[in-house]
């Protein structure tokens, strides 16, 4: 299907039967590798921004421990692309606009732990026009 979806299965050491459906683990991958970039991009991730990791998968995706530790480990170990992520993301979201705003609140939730800097933002701008793709054009104070 998309490269990067591959990458997630052939990362894993064994098939999951942490889900009922492949779509919904491929979804959730791709959604938890988007957020582990997040929280990774500097190079480190802390206790604070493991657990609203795991927060976020477990209330806003339903998903229990035993699969947020599985996605977990998943992400840590990709080496995926995530834009083929967010295109994933967008592919099963496309129909449901307010599952992806949750998402776009939660990865902004997740870029001010430590505030915000400019490669999370711009990633953040990035993920919101892949999401969004009938955002064209953010304005800024300069435009009014």
């Amino acid at each position: 299907m998309f490269e990067s979806v591959k990458h997630w299965f052939d990362s894993l050491k064994e098939e999951s039967k942490l889900f009922d459906h492949r779509d919904d683990e491929i979804l959730h991958s791709a959604l938890a590798s988007v957020l582990y970039h997040v929280i990774n991009s500097d190079q480190h991730v802390d206790a604070r921004e493991k657990h609203e990791f795991d927060r976020i998968l477990k209330q806003e995706f339903d998903l229990n421990q035993e699969q947020v530790d599985h996605l977990y480990k998943a992400a840590k170990g990709s080496t995926a692309d995530v834009h083929g992520d967010l295109h994933t993301i967008n592919f099963y979201l496309k129909r449901n606009p307010t599952m992806r705003m949750t998402f776009m609140r939660k990865l902004l939730q997740l870029i001010d732990i430590h505030g915000t800097h400019g490669e999370e933002l711009a990633f953040f701008f990035e993920a919101l026009h892949e999401v969004f793709p009938e955002v064209k054009e953010i304005r800024g104070d300069e435009d009014l």
